[in-house]
């Protein structure tokens, strides 16, 4: 989800808007500009902004005429005061809005009533644009893809740790049947590991539950189950083929299998896929969860850099993977997530030769 926050100079409610906001959600794509942009960020509201956690000392002013060419999903105008013209975005946007504040660099009088200003406006725009990330964005859904041949304590582990980040909603894991830049003969059934995918998911819900973590409320997707069914049946009224099932226990699920590329025409690229959910799902924010050997060859995927340029991608660290430089390079999101060093090939290599591999599967 794209957003620009708009006001005259771009120093000092927009930035600190735009601070306030980017740290409620990684995953989201804010950016500020003004009409007449100052030289710098102003020292007072990059002082306040500090104090309660948030550092935008790195900002820089922009004009508005930098993103004209791009589509908006929030256009947000923050000037205030009576003698203010708001900026006019000539732009593509799905949705314009004013939150306005009083501009604090305005103020007059002692140092002390000064800053006290510019603390009063930053927590007004804290309030106000933490009610519009509550009320107007949904939490993220992140898509964790894979052929999970088989599932194991690596995917468990990261998927626990990717869910319960605050700005994620939910978790899906999206079951790839086949992947179409790997070698198919290792891999187990599909409908087996679809039905295994469906054990792991009833597990993971029933400890996140039994754990008395505070859950998001999201709803259960059509085609997005969380039960153990036999097989995957057709959904009635849909025309899509897809699964549908009851949720078990908490209506609240937190994680929830995906089988939308068991309907799909093949080849199952990850890109059509991201885009045939965007199109089921208009109201959800998808992101996509991958490892760190992966962000560094996504350019070669099918269509991988308007993966990137429209779909926020989040990375856990892998051995061998310098994870954190890479994803400043490629413009991903970092998840410092727990490493476990365990794999798919290793634990089907164990099997092979007899070796006990319960403590690796999950």
């Amino acid at each position: 989800m794209r957003i620009l926050i708009l006001c005259t100079g771009n120093s000092c409610r927009s930035q600190m808007a735009h601070g306030f906001l980017q740290s409620f959600s990684p995953a989201l794509e804010v950016h500020s500009a003004g009409t007449r942009p100052a030289a710098q960020v102003n020292p007072k509201a990059a002082e306040v902004m500090l104090e309660a956690g948030v550092d935008i000392s790195g900002h820089t002013p922009k004009s508005v005429d930098t993103y004209l060419g791009r589509e908006w999903d929030y256009v947000i105008t923050v000037c205030g005061g009576a003698n203010e013209s708001c900026p006019a975005f000539t732009g593509k946007v799905r949705h314009r809005i004013h939150i306005g504040f009083e501009d604090p660099s305005e103020a007059t009088g002692t140092q002390d009533f000064i800053m006290g200003e510019f603390r009063r406006i930053r927590d007004q725009i804290r309030e106000k644009f933490l009610e519009f990330f509550h009320t107007k964005i949904k939490g993220v859904t992140v898509l964790y893809f894979g052929s999970f041949n088989p599932f194991h304590i690596g995917h468990a582990s990261v998927a626990k740790f990717v869910a319960h980040l605050p700005w994620v909603e939910e978790l899906w894991f999206v079951l790839s049947p086949k992947n179409p830049i790997k070698e198919s003969n290792t891999l187990q059934d599909a409908g087996i590991r679809w039905k295994d995918l469906q054990r792991v998911v009833e597990k993971l819900n029933r400890e996140t539950v039994s754990s008395g973590r505070q859950m998001i409320t999201g709803l259960n997707p059509v085609g997005v189950t969380a039960s153990a069914t036999e097989g995957i049946s057709s959904l009635p009224g849909r025309g899509t083929g897809v699964s549908e099932a009851e949720p078990v226990g908490n209506t609240n699920m937190k994680f929830s299998a995906c089988d939308i590329e068991f309907h799909l025409e093949p080849p199952l690229y990850t890109y059509n896929t991201l885009e045939h959910l965007s199109n089921e799902y208009p109201d959800k924010n998808f992101a996509l969860l991958m490892g760190g050997d992966n962000i560094n060859i996504l350019h070669r995927w099918y269509r991988g850099e308007e993966i990137m340029e429209k779909y926020p991608v989040l990375v856990y660290p892998r051995e061998g993977v310098n994870t954190e430089a890479l994803c400043k390079e490629k413009g991903a999101i970092f998840i410092d997530a727990p490493k476990v060093d365990v794999s798919s090939t290793q634990i089907r290599n164990m099997q092979e030769k007899g070796e006990d591999v319960s403590h690796l599967r999950y």
